[in-house]
């Protein structure tokens, strides 16, 4: 498992990591080597590289990463970026050089603009304010570089904050070390990483003290299915209603079936309005479907011999609920929602439409007797908690965990960063991001995969976590075959197998 951190917390792992047996400077020389190995496999051979080091831990990587090129054949220059090594570690890194070249601040211009690959270590976690002058000439420098490399924190990010000076090293890739850092994951910080990629270096989970802050790598989440025994039939493996659909929107109430149907669930009862359902069942056979009265315009007409009549058995025999996907919102929608809300005792994961009908009457999520799990983007997020997005966006961790438990639910937040929280505090996010995601309808896909995994019997904090890599991983796959721009949100839905396939 990865972490998420803060400053104070990674440096107290780092403290445990060295009391245990693994020196600093051993993690030093690990980071170094973690960090030479990504360069050599992204450079080509002849590729001229430049290493920016500070006079901290952080500039004590870049001695490392410098050393370990030479030793591999690859023109490297050292620049230091202020003053000489001054910690221990550093030191000693230092004094490893040998031959490799080593240019102050004042004289590195030139030679980083004519570089093929500039790896930033100037200040890692340690920077807050603004800039030196000198730094920000260097970074700007650098930004002729084809290959911009941040070493754990591109330099000018507040680490824990998100925070930044405008003249910070902007990178093409961040090499982020042992932990997320917290604030990467807030804007505009998160906004500006480039490629990330954690890398291990040997600091075990116990170092981290019981940090409940997780990062989504987990190869296992990939399949979050229970054992099928040779007895197993469609009635042991879930039962899921969705209420999803209009006749504008009868694509919402398609994705979400067939992800759903794709991603294991035993039966699907697809309530949707008269007209969606006459529009999806000839394209999706193996869905049950509820049709529901509507309105002259296609949209659900929520009446209470419907709730009574209809609804209300559907809830009682499922193991799972979904709403919200393509409704509309409306009053009809709210009536629906909140009835399925005070109702069903089986888990509810309520998406799109179903969240903004109860945006103005959000305490009613106090009164379920089941699990919950929301699935917001920013703006919805905003609707429901009177926050502004840009201060969702800064501060998406607190913001998340903060309404998880103040109204018991598993709040998924999505983003380039989706942030999962659980009710008793836990938090995982997934900062894997992909662009082909980046379509109406892609939500609709991953409730579907979420609903599907809670009817089954997976905790929903899990499932929701499971149906964020999963979502994102089908993603991932499609995107070495295609142009993102390409990738539609049912080639999201037809990649699930192969996705299920590599748990």
């Amino acid at each position: 498992m990865q972490y998420v951190v803060t400053n104070s917390q990674m440096k107290e792992a780092e403290r445990r990591c060295d009391a245990s047996g693994t020196s600093f400077l051993q993690m030093m020389e690990n980071a170094g080597a973690r960090c030479a190995e990504f360069l050599l496999g992204l450079l080509p051979t002849d590729a001229r590289t430049v290493i920016l080091c500070g006079s901290g831990n952080n500039g004590g990587d870049g001695l490392v990463i410098s050393r370990l090129l030479r030793e591999q054949g690859r023109e490297v220059a050292v620049v230091l970026a202020g003053a000489q090594p001054k910690t221990d570690c550093a030191r000693a890194e230092f004094a490893k050089l040998g031959d490799i070249p080593v240019l102050s601040a004042d004289c590195a211009g030139e030679v980083i603009c004519n570089a093929d690959c500039a790896v930033d270590c100037v200040y890692g976690t340690g920077f807050h304010g603004e800039l030196p002058n000198e730094a920000a000439e260097l970074f700007a420098a650098a930004a002729y570089c084809r290959y911009r490399v941040a070493v754990d924190v591109p330099s000018g990010v507040n680490s824990d904050t998100g925070e930044l000076d405008s003249r910070c090293f902007k990178p093409t890739h961040t090499l982020v070390i042992a932990a997320m850092k917290a604030g990467l994951l807030n804007a505009p910080a998160s906004d500006m990483l480039g490629e990330v990629t954690l890398l291990d270096i040997g600091i075990g989970e116990q170092c981290y003290n019981g940090n409940n802050l997780a990062f989504l790598t987990d190869d296992s989440l990939l399949r979050p299915f229970p054992e099928r025994g040779r007895n197993t039939h469609k009635g042991t493996l879930g039962r899921l209603v969705g209420f999803a659909g209009s006749l504008c929107f009868n694509g919402a109430a398609f994705m979400c079936a067939s992800a759903a149907l794709h991603s294991g669930v035993g039966i699907y009862f697809s309530a949707s309005p008269v007209s969606a359902v006459k529009v999806i069942a000839p394209a999706l056979h193996e869905a049950v479907y509820v049709p529901l009265p509507e309105t002259p315009d296609g949209f659900v007409k929520t009446t209470p011999e419907m709730l009574e009549q209809i609804v209300l058995p559907k809830l009682e025999m499922a193991s799972a609920a979904v709403i919200g996907c393509g409704l509309g919102n409306s009053e009809d929608t709210r009536l629906l929602t909140e009835f399925v809300i005070k109702h069903a005792t089986c888990p509810v994961i309520i998406d799109a439409d179903g969240i903004n009908s109860i945006a103005g009457n959000i305490d009613v999520l106090k009164e379920r007797t089941g699990d919950t799990v929301l699935t917001p983007h920013p703006l919805e997020f905003s609707r429901i908690t009177g926050l502004r997005v840009s201060q969702i966006q800064s501060e998406r961790l607190s913001s998340a965990r903060g309404f998880a438990q103040k109204y018991g639910v598993t709040l998924l937040l999505k983003g380039a960063d989706t942030v999962i929280a659980a009710p008793d505090g836990r938090v995982c996010v997934n900062a894997r991001a992909c662009s082909g995601l980046s379509k109406g309808g892609s939500g609709d896909v991953l409730t579907g995969i979420i609903g599907a995994f809670a009817a089954q019997g997976v905790e929903p904090f899990r499932a929701a976590c499971s149906g964020a890599y999963c979502h994102w991983k089908a993603a991932d796959i499609l995107s070495r075959r295609m142009p993102v721009e390409s990738i539609l949100p049912t080639d999201i839905i037809a990649a699930l197998p192969e996705v299920y396939s590599r748990g």
